[in-house]
């Protein structure tokens, strides 16, 4: 009998017979719910294919083409964002076009699970060689879909992973996954669910914008396109060197004039996080809120999440727990993300996220998000943030920020589009989770 102690999980143990160290050595390879899986009546590859068509950005330098990357997917619920590239820019990983209702899914770090379906009919998408593209054959795309988001899928895909700085798999341990295949009527079922779920997150995006429009038009920015200098000039008479040499900095940004402002910190008090340390990080427990957990407008827990014990959140919870009613805004990495606590929950922030306390009872919180948010007040933040690789906002430097003053009627008409654009994106998001929780409860009962 072998016997093994996991970190942050329970004693477990296997027959020496049980067992062939030949084929893999790691304890993880081993645990009893991954083994469980290998019992599943199908494998993938007798319901879909790998797609074999490729992309040469060759052909013609001049044409240009959608480009999805993983860190393109939105991992909590598949969608996705693309990048228009000129042939000539092409990254050397784009090789793989991609069709209408082909579902795409990382090979690298399947823990992520950046998995998704593509739904639009366009002849210049491409992918990333970093995904494995299935096409369904004799299987419901959108069953096939959601069958990669469950737990199962992702459990096979780990256990297969080689290296531990980079963990991958190859396509054929995905064409290897078992699934069990449920009647064609619990297929469709499960297509409709997941179309209710992209209808409500389409309207959910239509009302945002509308609230950026709104707001938009407020501060006489309508029309005004907002272009990423690369290279750019400046006469020595237009900076100070002694303010800042930080080329961020002197870009020019695009500001409103219309209106009145006030600075940052006359509407927030605000409060940085903590750093627990990577060993103290758990696979289940209290949540510890990181810059990557933050998403639109929203917190998104994934597989990449962490997680603390309550000891240690008994020790943090008086300065590092958000509070109902607090935004939290991402200060490192990636600047500005914001979301609205709507409830009371044990969670503790990541140094890289402020939390905000409303003073000025001027402002609307939900309104606050929207403002926060809009690209033209986001640049401001990032052009005072600092960092080449991993960006860094001073919190001094946040506080000055000049905000635009917007008229209290408005406030409440972008507040009324941004709560209808968070509730039917959390709906949803109850959608997808609903349309997995089908598919697992099948898979337990095949």
């Amino acid at each position: 009998m072998v016997e093994i102690q996991l970190k942050n999980k329970n004693t477990f143990w296997l027959w020496n017979n049980d067992i062939d160290f030949q084929k893999r050595g790691d304890v993880a390879y081993w645990f009893p719910s991954y083994s469980a899986t290998t019992n599943l009546p199908h494998k993938l590859y007798e319901v879909a294919k790998l797609s074999n068509l490729k992309f040469s950005s060759s052909d013609n330098k001049n044409d240009e083409f959608s480009y999805i990357d993983i860190s393109n997917i939105n991992t909590s619920d598949g969608s996705y964002e693309k990048t228009r590239i000129k042939n000539a820019y092409a990254p050397s990983r784009a090789r793989k076009k991609i069709e209408w209702l082909d579902v795409i899914v990382s090979t690298v770090r399947p823990n992520r699970n950046a998995t998704s379906i593509i739904l639009e009919d366009s002849d210049d998408l491409v992918c990333s060689t970093g995904f494995a593209v299935l096409r369904a054959m004799k299987i419901n795309p959108y069953y096939l879909f959601v069958f990669t988001k469950t737990v199962s899928f992702i459990e096979q895909l780990v256990r297969q992973t080689s290296a531990t700085m980079y963990p991958a798999v190859n396509e054929n341990d995905i064409l290897n996954v078992g699934l069990s295949i449920p009647s064609e009527k619990d297929q469709q079922k499960v297509e409709q669910i997941v179309k209710e779920a992209l209808q409500l997150k389409k309207e959910a995006e239509a009302d945002y914008q509308k609230s950026n429009q709104l707001l938009n038009e407020t501060l006489g920015l309508t029309g005004i396109e907002q272009r990423r200098e690369l290279a750019f000039w400046r006469w020595s008479t237009d900076i100070e060197i002694i303010k800042t040499l930080e080329p961020n900095f002197w870009k020019k940004t695009i500001s409103s004039k219309k209106h009145p402002t006030i600075e940052f910190g006359d509407i927030f008090n605000h409060q940085k996080g903590t750093e627990v340390g990577s060993a103290l990080y758990q696979d289940g427990g209290i949540p510890f809120l990181r810059v990557s957990d933050l998403g639109d407008l929203e917190i998104q827990f994934g597989n990449s999440s962490k997680y603390i014990n309550e000891t240690l959140f008994s020790e943090l919870k008086d300065e590092f727990q958000p509070h109902k009613g607090e935004l939290l805004f991402s200060k490192d990495a990636t600047i500005g993300l914001v979301t609205k606590v709507e409830t009371e929950e044990k969670q503790i922030i990541s140094s890289g996220i402020l939390r905000l306390q409303i003073k000025n009872k001027d402002f609307d919180p939900d309104f606050l998000m929207a403002l926060l948010t809009n690209k033209f007040v986001n640049q401001e933040f990032v052009k005072n943030s600092t960092g080449s690789v991993i960006k860094h906002l001073n919190t001094q430097k946040l506080s000055e920020i000049e905000l635009p003053l917007v008229d209290k009627q408005i406030q409440r008409e972008v507040a009324s589009k941004i709560k209808s654009s968070i509730s039917k994106k959390q709906l949803s998001k109850q959608k997808l989770q609903e349309a997995k929780d089908f598919v697992e409860n099948l898979a337990k009962k095949a």
